[in-house]
């Protein structure tokens, strides 16, 4: 009995909706051209005349008898050769015609390669390919290692891993994001996995357009955060095809290692591009649960993938990591503390209620160890991943004001924090500044009423410590000490112990 296809509403209403929402309200976007698409998909080819080929590769064999020469297209198998090159075959004398050596072709064609035959290695088309009038396609150089190590998680890696070899085109814009993505903004999660970003993504990103449109799409949203560029219409219009491709894929019933991998890299990548856009906040939680509920599904299947993807991996790469954590200022937890004991009589619905406790736990962690602020706080987006539909729902509702609230708080906190919880990059530099969250938190502050403003007093100055920090040098990680003058403390903060 075929296995029911993945569920792939969650994606489909929350992403493609809100894109294309955001689309209708900049014309811009619709009218972005896709100009010239690098998506070709690689066709093999197959010679008709390989019998042909086969025959006249044979090396022919001379029998002399007496005065007769005959032509055998084959030694027998229980011919006795001597050392001399000679040997007797019935009272035959026979010469055997040596085969003449070559050096062996490593980076030839995949015609040749398939045909066993010595490739020239002409660019863009070998000698032997011409002769045929056969596509001639390479492996990209240094990409050889890699489509040999597909084998190992694909059960059919050529058909959906290898480079073409035939020149693709790119726009100058295109390349400059897929170099981005490659140098500097490739995910840190799933924690482990910087391999599969930079090499078997990439390839297989090649054979699945919608994977390279999130890998350009996220590029784009994450070199703008950087370098403030207006890159928005190339990260939507790239965003929007890759949220429809994958529901696509999501809908096929069979598939492969490699294609499991192109759907939970695109998955990712639009929760992290989600997250480094001003109005992607829906989106960017809709998308961590779908990362969680998609890796779960790709489990089930055992397909045998690039990604680790159990939580077991995730700590086992953490393990080393987590040693000698920094300490948070006992000022912070003091602020932070505060600020929730305010916002609790708020509090009244299960969603709201529940999703205190989580911060409430991670804020007296603090006061702890810092390897235990770590776990509370990814259990906090655990807890966001096992709410149901309802309770989501009741989450995500803009008009919910007291969750509202505690979101600019959980974004705050992730900001305090952060010396912690960068340690998943390992030796990786970072280069995602956090001023994304800064735009989470001023983003919620708009639509708070008046009358509830107070209560954002600590979320908003945490934001406003970190931006004077970074308005100077910019670092890319703030540091934890920032809080501890207290000029930029508002009057109405004092409530909340921060005057």
């Amino acid at each position: 009995m075929a296995e029911p296809a993945l569920n792939n509403s969650w994606l489909t209403n929350a992403l493609l909706g809100a894109s294309e929402r955001r689309t209708e309200s900049d014309p811009s976007t619709a009218s972005y051209s896709s100009h010239l698409s690098p998506f070709r998909s690689f066709e093999s080819s197959h010679s008709a005349a390989e019998s042909e080929r086969a025959q006249s590769e044979v090396t022919p064999t001379t029998i002399a008898s007496g005065s007769d020469h005959l032509v055998a297209p084959f030694q027998p198998a229980h011919q006795f050769v001597a050392e001399d090159g000679e040997g007797l075959l019935d009272g035959a004398l026979v010469h055997q015609k040596s085969r003449k050596g070559h050096k062996k072709s490593r980076e030839g064609c995949f015609n040749c390669k398939r045909r066993k035959i010595k490739c020239q290695e002409t660019q863009p088309a070998c000698e032997n390919c011409t002769k045929k009038n056969l596509q001639c396609s390479y492996p990209a150089p240094k990409t050889l290692k890699a489509l040999q190590g597909s084998l190992l998680y694909s059960s059919t890696p050529i058909a959906s891993v290898n480079l073409q070899g035939t020149p693709t085109i790119f726009s100058l814009t295109d390349m400059r994001l897929f170099h981005h993505f490659l140098m500097d903004a490739y995910p840190h999660l799933p924690v482990g996995n910087d391999s599969a970003w930079l090499s078997q993504v990439p390839l297989i990103a090649h054979h699945n357009a919608y994977l390279m449109h999130a890998i350009l799409g996220m590029s784009a949203s994450h070199l703008e955060l950087l370098t403030g560029e207006s890159l928005g219409s190339v990260a939507i219009h790239h965003r929007l095809l890759a949220v429809q491709g994958s529901n696509a894929a999501l809908s096929r019933r069979v598939r492969t290692g490699s294609d499991g991998d192109a759907l939970l890299g695109a998955c990712y990548l639009l929760a992290f591009q989600a997250s480094y856009m001003k109005d992607g906040l829906s989106e960017f939680f809709t998308m961590v649960r779908g990362c969680s509920l998609l890796s779960n599904q790709l489990r089930a299947e055992k397909l045998p993938m690039a990604f680790f993807l159990t939580e077991k991996d995730h700590f086992q790469f953490m393990e080393d990591r987590l040693l000698d954590l920094p300490v948070i200022s006992p000022e912070l937890v003091e602020g932070a503390q505060a600020s929730l004991v305010a916002v609790q009589p708020l509090c009244v619905m299960p969603s709201q209620t529940e999703f205190y406790q989580l911060l409430h736990d991670c804020v007296e962690a603090i006061k702890l160890s810092s390897l235990r602020v770590y776990f509370k706080f990814i259990s906090i987006y655990q807890g966001i991943i096992e709410m149901d539909p309802e309770m989501f729902h009741e989450f995500m509702d803009p008009n919910n004001i007291a969750m509202q609230l505690l979101i600019a708080h959980f974004f705050a906190l992730q900001l305090v924090v952060a010396p912690i919880i960068n340690r998943e990059w390992a030796g990786r530099k970072r280069s995602t500044p956090l001023r994304f969250r800064l735009d989470q938190i001023y983003q919620l502050s708009k639509g708070i009423p008046d009358s509830y403003k107070s209560y954002l007093a600590w979320p908003l100055a945490i934001a406003d410590a970190v931006m004077d920090e970074v308005a100077g040098n910019k670092p890319l990680v703030p540091r934890v000490p920032i809080l501890r003058n207290k000029e930029w403390a508002d009057p109405a903060s004092a409530v909340l112990g921060w005057a």
